[in-house]
């Protein structure tokens, strides 16, 4: 363990006093901005406030969403040594209920400007005696002092600094708890790979309640450079931030790849209008070469590094720099080789080759789900992702899609996301997601979704190419175009969303091999 994760504190200490002076910005919205001081001295004065707290050092919610103010509440908490809980401004109140009772939440900091979200967030806790504060941007004027001793007490590497509750689950929410050892790791790490970008502001489009923002986040902050943050309710308005992103001189571009695929829809996003914008890092889904193949040709001479890992492990464990020779190779893009500290291993047997982690990534696990647990870390800093994966004699890394998502169609075992693979690998193809057809309660067939200009004939030509390739009940037999693709709280493809989608899609194809029933 380097001496960093090993007083993870002091870590965090230094890197949150060289915020004191500097009066550039930190964070900017399309309406607000925060310096780097005001954030420093702000943040001090809301610590103090959580230390003084009567109960034990519990979670801390923050509620929010892309306003400065979820800055000061976040440096708050990990200065407080309070675990910080991300969530965001359209959780629905029984969910937010939940994950405040679950994680046993100390106080709720509202990180919005408008007074009445005050009232909103308390009368949807279930407890009326939990705190509820409004996060101020100035508590505390520039060069005032705060009683350091008093606002950052002590944290060990085992601490847990932050919870996130997973956004698919239905029913209870998951908390995966995260230790500072585990986020002093992250930091130092991407720091490292990133250490040759050239940049001198960062992207903000990730929420965050997803912690591939974190890339954003400490990215910066190590910098002292902007994030130039985008509200989501904003997001149709590509050419706007477009705009903030080349005023605010962005260098560094983070998201998910549906983000991408969506802002590459303007043609205004290229190198021209974008001059600073030089390295793309991707995380949280499978990264298309058609993605890739038009930042290359829009920005040429760019860097587009490629990275995986599940939250439980701190974000990402892989990372690679994606060159020619992967987009002209056959196979699908790799994620990239393990970091230091971590090892990556493909378990032999039935699971064929599941990817287990270990090392310093992995994460404290999930809270109050001892069975769960039990499951998914087998033993102490060792996590199973359910993701499988093979890996080169030179340690490269291949993702080769979930487990849990193979399933049965009329008694054929397929997996999705092989035939979703092979749809990418087609020419002119964006993404597709491919899912059961349930007829009675059954899968009988299966739905393809392309994102993309695609006609009915580009969709049947696709189909019969399918057909040629593959056995007849890997083929889709219901093929949907010509419909915006929704993303979920993550930023990732929506595909609970996808069937309703699929009604206002304007180009449909049946392909009809005479062995699957016909939908009734």
């Amino acid at each position: 363990m380097t001496s960093a994760a090993a007083d993870p504190g002091a870590l965090l200490r230094d890197i949150h006093a060289g915020f004191r002076g500097v009066h550039t910005a930190a964070y900017r919205t399309g309406g607000a901005q925060l310096s780097y001081d005001q954030l420093y001295h702000a943040s001090l004065a809301l610590a103090a406030r959580l230390v003084d707290l009567p109960a034990d050092p519990g979670p801390v919610l923050i509620w929010g969403h892309k306003d400065p103010r979820y800055m000061i509440a976040y440096w708050a908490c990990l200065l407080a040594g309070r675990p910080l809980v991300p969530t965001e401004r359209d959780t629905p109140p029984e969910r937010l209920r939940q994950i405040a009772a679950g994680c046993a939440a100390r106080v709720v900091l509202v990180a919005e400007p408008d007074p009445g979200d005050l009232a909103h967030v308390s009368a949807a806790m279930a407890d009326p005696a939990l705190p509820v504060w409004s996060v101020d941007l100035d508590r505390q004027p520039a060069g005032a002092s705060v009683a350091a001793p008093r606002a950052l007490p002590p944290v060990t590497a085992k601490d847990v600094a932050y919870i996130m509750f997973s956004s698919g689950t239905l029913g209870q929410p998951k908390g995966i708890q995260v230790s500072y050892g585990n986020l002093a790791d992250f930091i130092l790490w991407q720091q490292g790979l990133l250490a040759e970008a050239s940049f001198e502001a960062v992207s903000g489009t990730i929420r965050h309640c997803f912690d591939v923002s974190l890339f954003e986040l400490w990215s910066a902050w190590q910098r002292r450079c902007p994030i130039t943050a985008l509200n989501h309710a904003e997001f149709a308005n590509s050419t706007a931030y477009i705009q903030r992103l080349r005023a605010d001189g962005v260098g560094l571009w983070v998201s998910t790849p549906s983000i991408m695929r969506l802002m590459l829809r303007n043609r205004r996003f290229h190198h021209e209008t974008l001059p600073a914008l030089s390295t793309f890092l991707f995380c949280g889904e499978a990264l298309s070469k058609q993605v890739v193949e038009t930042l290359f040709e829009r920005f040429p001479g760019c860097r587009v590094i490629n990275t995986y890992g599940p939250t439980e492990c701190t974000v990402a464990v892989t990372s690679v720099e994606i060159t020619r020779a992967h987009l002209d190779a056959p196979q699908d893009l790799p994620i990239g080789s393990a970091r230091a500290g971590t090892r990556l291993v493909a378990t032999p047997g039935p699971l064929r080759g599941e990817i287990e982690i270990e090392g310093a990534s992995v994460g404290l696990g999930y809270l109050n789900l001892p069975e769960k647990q039990a499951a998914a870390f087998p033993r102490p800093n060792c996590y199973r992702t359910g993701d499988r994966g093979r890996v080169t004699p030179e340690g490269l890394w291949y993702f080769e899609g979930r487990i849990d998502r193979e399933i049965k169609v009329q008694g054929v075992r397929v997996d999705l996301d092989d035939i979703e693979a092979h749809i990418r690998r087609q020419p002119g193809i964006e993404d597709a997601v491919v899912e059961p057809y349930v007829l009675r309660g059954e899968a009988r067939a299966l739905n393809a979704y392309v994102f993309g200009a695609h006609t009915t004939a580009a969709l049947g030509a696709l189909a019969e190419q399918m057909a040629r390739d593959l056995p007849p009940y890997l083929v889709p037999r219901f093929w949907y175009a010509g419909f915006e693709s929704g993303l979920n709280r993550n930023s990732k493809i929506d595909r609970a969303w996808l069937a309703e989608a699929a009604k206002t899609a304007s180009h449909r194809h049946v392909h009809s091999p005479s062995s699957l029933e016909t939908p009734s």
